[in-house]
């Protein structure tokens, strides 16, 4: 039974197919200059249960929205943003850290999309733990992504793959922010190929497969339901913009609460005591 029909056949839709639109995004977010200019990021501090080994762990999960200016030729942070070709990017950091007896994971996941049209146009993850570090990176151009891992698995330790993106390709490493930019109030269902996490130490295939996306109006905001070939998420956000992520129910049965949300300048409060911001209530000049 196609995705779509899914959503008609349990009741998880309100409205017929012929309310999806054929573009689900808008670009209100991306274009708000009073969001992004202000010179901040914003942190959301999510109370989390992160699976590992077939097991529930508590911890706390990170993530952080910015807006910084890219180098043209290396794709990463400008030194000079008025050097010729720099361009504006939306980054957001994930930062987990999860615990599990005597071992650790220490993982992060950055997303980066053009600003001026909403393209991600790079991914890097990291997983560092008790075993070792393995590293993933993947560039967009032309259509097609190009993708690197360095692990410390056997057959894996190198993993080089080039692979033409399906028209509307999702990674589920985006969906925190990319969901954002939704056309709420417009957008109630659509369906698009969905690539699965990359925040792992192995390395992964280029691959999507479909999955179908429901939106609706709850008490608390929004909720978007996203059934694909691993199960069913349910991510909820604010009602009003900019929609900031509120509560994630991901198909292993992990998720994200959010505690409290925070704008700050964290790249100036790196000294000992500076801590002390990213607590609930915490204050900044």
């Amino acid at each position: 039974m196609p995705l779509l029909d899914r959503f008609l056949r349990y009741g998880l839709l309100v409205l017929p197919p012929a309310a999806a639109l054929a573009n689900p995004f808008a670009d209100r977010l991306w274009q708000d200059e009073g969001f992004w200019g202000d010179g901040k990021a914003e942190i959301a501090v999510f109370n989390a249960q992160e699976k590992r080994y077939g097991t529930l762990r508590e911890t706390e999960v990170r993530h952080i929205l910015v807006r910084e200016d890219f180098a043209a030729d290396e794709r990463v942070k400008a030194d000079d943003w008025q050097a010729p070709g720099t361009y504006p990017v939306i980054k957001l950091n994930q930062v987990i850290t999860v615990p599990t007896g005597t071992y650790r994971y220490d993982q992060g996941h950055s997303s980066f999309w053009r600003q001026d049209n909403g393209q991600l146009i790079k991914f890097t993850s990291t997983t560092n733990d008790s075993c070792g570090l393995s590293y993933k990176h993947a560039e967009f151009d032309d259509g097609e992504w190009e993708y690197r891992a360095y692990t410390y698995w056997e057959g894996m330790s190198e993993v080089e793959e080039e692979r033409d993106a399906p028209p509307g390709a999702l990674f589920y490493d985006e969906l925190p922010f990319r969901l954002r930019t939704l056309n709420w109030g417009k957008t109630t269902l659509f369906e698009a190929p969905l690539m699965d996490s990359v925040i792992d130490s192995k390395a992964d295939e280029l691959s999507w497969s479909s999955a179908a996306f429901a939106i609706a109006r709850v008490p608390q905001g929004w909720r978007v339901t996203i059934k694909h070939a691993r199960g069913t998420d349910r991510m909820f956000f604010d009602k009003d913009a900019p929609y900031t992520l509120n509560e994630w129910q991901r198909w292993d049965g992990s998720s994200l609460q959010r505690t409290h949300l925070i704008r700050l300048p964290y790249w100036e409060l790196n000294q000992p005591g500076d801590e002390r911001y990213l607590k609930p209530g915490a204050t900044y000049p």
